[in-house]
């Protein structure tokens, strides 16, 4: 019997730099559409929970305003009282709601409505989800 030692396993000549990991994570997620849109859900959810309120993250948040129209990173104004609010839904307001609920169903159950608008839908229908369910159960 002849003991053979074993050669070490030849190691890379160099490890790559952060710049060249960041390169290829980003590649990464620009080649697929589901990373894409993963890493979009992702920072709008961060937005909504106000993790991005800084002026580090203004460039994205206007970027992300871009791709998930309708949101913003600060709250604006309205110009219009809520809906909610101390005022009741009247006989001229009731038909309109119902129209756009309507309308709201229709573009979610065609596609109409798309995957990233579903995002900055969620935190508004989960509080009319909720609303309705304590107002039904009474």
């Amino acid at each position: 019997m002849i003991d053979v030692p074993k050669a070490p396993k030849p190691r890379p000549e160099r490890t790559s730099t952060r710049e060249e990991r960041d390169e290829s994570a980003i590649n990464r997620v620009a080649r697929s559409s589901r990373l894409t849109r993963d890493l979009l859900v992702r920072l709008e959810r961060r937005r909504l929970a106000g993790e991005l309120d800084s002026e580090v993250w203004d460039d994205i948040t206007a970027m992300l305003d871009k791709f998930i129209p309708g949101s913003s990173a600060r709250p604006t104004p309205s110009l219009q009282p809520p809906l909610g609010g101390s005022q009741p839904a009247s006989a001229n307001t009731l038909p309109e709601i119902v129209q756009a609920l309507d309308r709201l169903s229709a573009g979610l159950e065609t596609g109409r409505i798309y995957d990233r608008d579903v995002v900055t839908l969620g935190p508004a229908l989960d509080r009319l989800g909720s609303a309705w369910v304590r107002r039904t159960s009474r």
